[in-house]
């Protein structure tokens, strides 16, 4: 009998949780962000690749974002503001977040160098090796 239960209780929250698909169209997420291009405010794909870069915690600064609102964080859409998102639950946060990074471009993150001007130019760039 507990195992039904115990089942039947797995069951019912899984039916009740929402995809990331289903919140971004219930908050209207799409209509500012767009995946890979630009739109009023940052793609997600970018999102996810500034905050894997610059975060030790990518998921939590995101779940953050979206709970608190944004402002300023990226220098091309200073004008932008994203409001709190603030009722939704932790669940909710962390399913968006969990989307979000997983937008960040296929090559992102292998071989040497990350794309972080950091050498990987050959020694050209940013006035090395220029005479």
């Amino acid at each position: 009998m507990k195992k039904i239960l115990l089942l039947s209780f797995i069951a019912g929250a899984t039916l009740f949780a929402q995809s990331a698909t289903q919140l971004l169209k219930d908050n209207g997420c799409m209509a500012c962000h767009g995946i890979n291009t630009v739109k009023k405010a940052p793609p997600f794909a970018g999102i996810a690749k500034r905050n894997s870069r610059r975060s030790s915690d990518p998921k939590g600064d995101i779940m953050y974002s979206i709970k608190h609102g944004s402002e300023g964080k990226y220098p091309m859409f200073s004008d932008t503001k994203m409001p709190a998102f603030s009722y939704l639950s932790d669940e909710q946060l962390s399913t968006l977040a969990d989307w979000i990074l997983e937008q960040a471009p296929a090559n992102f993150g292998r071989g040497k160098s990350r794309g972080r001007g950091m050498g990987g130019g050959m020694g050209k760039g940013m006035g090395r090796g220029m005479m």
